[in-house]
């Protein structure tokens, strides 16, 4: 028995709503009966045949079906009008529509039942004509109806920037947390159940959980999901980098970009928080497909775990059930670096000394006095302020100046700059808050041993190696990792201290020892007379140094010892020897 494919497309949440898709598949059904033919359904939701978008849908797969014979070309092709196959350009559609006929197809239109194939249009080339009338007429009533639309929502636009609410659903959609159910003059507003879903979903996120943590989560607090279906993903995961966040709109109509600022309610609390937001999804980058979604890394995803050879990241992997960290250059052969890796244990028990040797640093260091934070704050505000001015003038002068690009490139160097600058005001204040909170050293210090404990140091699924990760990430300046001649060095410096902590292999397998580097600031290099004297007290202050930083290594290791950690497995610095 032939085929009849139903092509059933609707463009619109209104049509979708109404009776548009359940009227032709009626239709369809009759006329398959009526034929002694068996009915396959093709339904295309919400794509338009304007400009031929649907022939990259299920339209063209249904095509490429017939071509590759997957689908018989005596097949009949069933449409409510011609124009459901396509409202591009004349010349387009009929190429479309004698691509079709010369496959063999026959097509049928419901609203007269005529019958289109090769024999009905040599024997009456009126129907070709007719056809060609028909995707003229559907062209026409389309750019029409674009036409209408883009002066509707430009008229919008001038009405939102002159303060007045707006609700442009005609192009584009809004998010899940919107409620756009209002007219078009009146402003969106908060959905009044999936607005605070979103905000524990954003809260959770800046708590440094992932989306896959987050969809589970939601799962089960809230089953009957997004509309009636599970939470998605791919819907979560496009929600962090979603500038509707933070209130802002894009729209592209007739080839102009439309960018509406506060057009909606504040889903974030400010910029800032968005920016952390975005600065948290880089960090959770860490998360390989290939491993179970709940393996957190210590060090992956937060750029300061390096390469020596070639200056790249590196990231996590498993090999034979054991995690290691492998160069991302080397893995893509990049930049003349081998894919070289080292075994995570060893790397991140050295980060956790070196961890508590800053932590142990910056509490005796600064105590609970923040002068010079709230000092450093005042001043990256300043200098933020500086930036929207600059970044003000430049929007202004775009609008006369003859080179745009560059202005264009100017404004976006500055705003990266900016942006950077408000996540370091972020990191800065939530410091000072922790200084100004603080108890007692030994209080203070108990509780960040307990969270540091080896217990969850080895347990990858543990929650609050999230935690660790973002202390981590504040203390920890670079840690830069080194393969020569089969042995492994580890360089890790800390912020605000100008020293360079070394973990390596030293001699031979399985001797390594722990020393310090001075950092070298390539200062200029003028010729500087040094003296005997200077030189002797130069050596002095070395000496001491290196031995103070030994007593604070031998104190961190003592102090991680009660919570757990093992001594370093020297032979794991030798790990081809």
């Amino acid at each position: 028995m032939p085929k009849l494919y139903s092509y059933i497309r609707w463009s619109s949440d209104r049509q979708d709503k109404g009776t548009t898709k359940d009227r032709q598949l009626s239709a369809a059904r009759t006329y398959a009966e009526e034929k002694g033919l068996e009915m396959v359904e093709i339904i295309e939701p919400g794509v338009s045949a304007f400009r031929g978008k649907n022939r990259s849908g299920k339209l063209g797969d249904f095509i490429d079906a017939v071509k590759s014979n997957a689908i018989p070309s005596d097949s009949w092709l069933y449409c409510e009008n011609l124009d459901r196959l396509s409202r591009d350009q004349v010349d387009e559609a009929l190429s479309l529509f004698l691509e079709m006929i010369r496959l063999g197809l026959t097509i049928v239109t419901g609203m007269d039942k005529k019958v289109y194939n090769k024999a009905s249009i040599r024997q009456n080339p009126t129907d070709l004509m007719l056809s060609i009338l028909l995707f003229i007429r559907g062209n026409e009533e389309s750019e029409t109806k674009s036409k209408r639309t883009i002066g509707n929502v430009v008229a919008l636009v001038e009405r939102h920037n002159q303060g007045l609410p707006v609700n442009i659903k005609s192009v584009g959609r809004h998010p899940f947390w919107i409620d756009d159910s209002g007219s078009q003059y009146e402003a969106v507003k908060k959905h009044p159940i999936y607005w605070n879903i979103a905000r524990e979903a954003i809260d959770m996120f800046l708590d440094g959980h992932g989306v896959y943590s987050v969809k589970r989560a939601l799962d089960e607090k809230y089953p009957n999901g997004l509309k009636g279906k599970e939470w998605d993903y791919q819907v979560l995961q496009k929600m962090r980098n979603n500038r509707a966040l933070i209130g802002e709109r894009t729209m592209k109509v007739g080839g102009q970009i439309y960018k509406l600022k506060n057009y909606y309610p504040l889903l974030c609390k400010d910029e800032t928080e968005y920016l952390v937001l975005a600065e948290k999804k880089e960090q959770n980058n860490f998360k390989s497909k290939k491993e179970s979604k709940d393996k957190i890394k210590l060090l992956s995803g937060l750029s300061l775990l390096r390469c020596s050879k070639c200056g790249g990241t590196m990231h996590s992997f498993i090999n034979k059930k054991t995690p290691r960290y492998i160069c991302t250059n080397g893995t893509h052969k990049q930049k003349n670096c081998s894919g070289w890796s080292i075994i995570a244990s060893l790397v991140e028990h050295c980060t956790m000394i070196a961890l508590l040797m800053g932590y142990l640093n910056n509490s005796w260091k600064n105590g609970s006095d923040t002068t010079l934070i709230d000092e450093e704050i005042n001043a990256k505000q300043s200098i933020i302020a500086d930036l929207d001015s600059k970044i003000s003038n430049l929007a202004a002068a775009i609008s006369v100046a003859p080179n745009v690009v560059e202005l264009a490139t100017k404004i976006q160097v500055l705003n990266t700059e900016r942006e950077q600058l408000l996540i370091n005001v972020v990191n800065l204040k939530e410091k000072s808050v922790s200084l100004k909170s603080k108890g007692s050293f030994e209080i203070e210090m108990t509780e960040f041993l307990i969270l540091i404990q080896y217990a969850v140091f080895t347990d990858l699924e543990d929650e609050d190696r999230n935690k660790i990760r973002k202390i981590i990430s504040s203390i920890i300046e670079y840690v830069i990792v080194d393969k020569t001649d089969s042995c492994i060095t580890i360089r890790i410096k800390c912020y605000g201290i100008d020293e360079v902590l070394v973990f390596g292999g030293v001699n031979r397998k399985p001797h390594w020892e722990f020393d310090i580097e001075l950092v070298n600031d390539d200062q200029d290099s003028n010729v500087v007379v040094v003296t005997d004297e200077i030189r002797e007290k130069t050596n002095q202050y070395l000496a001491d140094l290196r031995k103070s930083y030994h007593n604070l290594y031998d104190s961190s290791v003592s102090m991680l010892s009660q919570v757990g950690y093992p001594e370093i497995n020297g032979s794991l610095f030798w790990p081809n020897r």
